[in-house]
């Protein structure tokens, strides 16, 4: 099994500008950490704004999404995607002109409009380039390059901002953005837009029990995922006496298991049935968000961190070959709105996650709290699973290509 497919100098392209893509969203997504405290600092925000501010990204993509997917199968990947990363350009050089908090809380509300564009997109063009066969490794790069960004995002951001001020992170960001576009302008080549006999049912599209399933394995990793992050950082700090640079690391060795996990399970996906992949992997998440409760030491907290990490990528990366499929099968080609599920759902995680976070450790140790997740995921996969295996009648077998189950 190799992960990286046999592939056209089209297809070659088109992955190289969608790893591009992801990776400058989320990069630009998570330079703003190391920069809050100078906003903090000369704004005085309060805790109710700052939390607004990051909010502000996911409510901005969970509104946009549904509208911008279903228009790239009518008007082409092409056109959105530049509309996307234009968006992301204005966004940054906002970011880093803005003086007030309003303007702060705009650029970031305009990053999310623009991810709702490039993500599903992004996603889509890999489905119109890829067959089923290939589709699975490919979408584990993608997420690989999610989380490279992610990873790479914050202590760029600190560095350059420690170099020279706090607008050098978003012009330099901002001139990768435009290079980007101007790439995505001359070279890229996509398949024609869709007639309207070939464009899908948003709603018979969310009714399917395969749909379904996997919206709701996507957002039980995603809340899972997002919750660790005002929980985690105070409970390590109070328990192991870590520093806020070891916090960073911690959370930097989970997304980059996140990213070796993806390419995996995304190859796995096309020899073996994807459906007992993401429950495995939603398992496997369960399991060892306990263990970061248990950790009594810095390796034994990493350790914890690389596993939840993995369980997170291996759960995530079969759900998007697998909407291509379902897509496939419909026979209408309209990529854009199954990728705008996936990207519904993860907005749906990265609000709710925080949010259920912060009220259950208001209530609960956080000790408690993970104990209390792990068994709520677990129990709802199994729910989830059942249902499944409910609607679609048949057994499942273990290494079965026939995503009808």
């Amino acid at each position: 099994m190799t992960l990286l497919p046999k592939m056209t100098k089209s297809q070659g392209i088109g992955l190289l500008f969608v790893v591009l893509i992801l990776f400058i969203d989320m990069l630009l997504y998570s330079l703003l950490i190391p920069i809050v405290p100078y906003f903090t600092e000369t704004l005085k925000p309060s805790s109710t704004m700052m939390g607004i501010l990051f909010s502000s990204y996911a409510i901005a993509m969970l509104v946009a999404t549904p509208i911008f997917g279903p228009i790239s199968d009518r008007i082409g990947r092409r056109i959105m995607l530049l509309t996307g990363l234009a968006g992301l350009a204005f966004s940054t050089l906002l970011f880093a002109f803005a003086e007030s908090l309003p303007l702060l809380i705009t650029a970031r509300f305009i990053q999310g409009l623009a991810a709702a564009a490039t993500w599903p997109t992004a996603l889509a063009l890999l489905a119109d380039l890829f067959p089923p066969k290939s589709r699975g490794a490919v979408m584990g790069i993608a997420l690989t390059a999610i989380s490279s960004g992610t990873l790479l995002g914050a202590p760029l951001g600190g560095w350059l901002f420690e170099a020279s001020g706090h607008r050098t992170p978003f012009l330099a960001a901002a001139g990768f953005t435009v290079l980007n576009i101007l790439l995505v302008a001359l070279f890229l080549q996509e398949a024609p837009a869709r007639s309207q006999s070939e464009q899908l049912r948003v709603s018979k599209f969310l009714r399917h029990p395969q749909v379904a399933y996997i919206a709701g394995i996507v957002l039980l990793a995603e809340i899972a995922l997002c919750l660790l992050e005002p929980t985690l950082p105070n409970f390590l700090t109070e328990k192991l006496s870590v520093t806020p640079a070891m916090i960073g690391l911690l959370f930097a060795i989970m997304t980059l298991a996140y990213g070796l996990l993806a390419p995996v399970a995304g190859a796995l996906s096309s020899r073996f049935n994807p459906f007992l992949l993401m429950f495995i992997g939603i398992c496997v998440l369960a399991v060892f968000i306990p263990a970061l409760a248990l950790a009594n030491t810095l390796w034994q907290a990493s350790l914890a961190m690389a596993l939840v990490g993995a369980g997170v990528g291996f759960t995530l990366s079969p759900t998007l070959a697998t909407l291509g499929e379902i897509i496939d099968r419909s026979g209408s080609g309209a990529y854009g709105i199954a990728y705008s599920l996936f990207n519904m759902f993860h907005a749906v995680g990265m609000v709710a996650g925080p949010l259920a976070g912060g009220i259950l450790t208001d209530i609960l140790p956080v000790s408690t709290v993970l104990f209390v997740v792990a068994g709520s995921i677990l129990g709802l996969g199994i729910l989830l699973y059942v249902f499944l295996r409910l609607k679609q009648g048949t057994a499942v077998h273990a290494g079965s290509h026939d995503i009808n189950m």
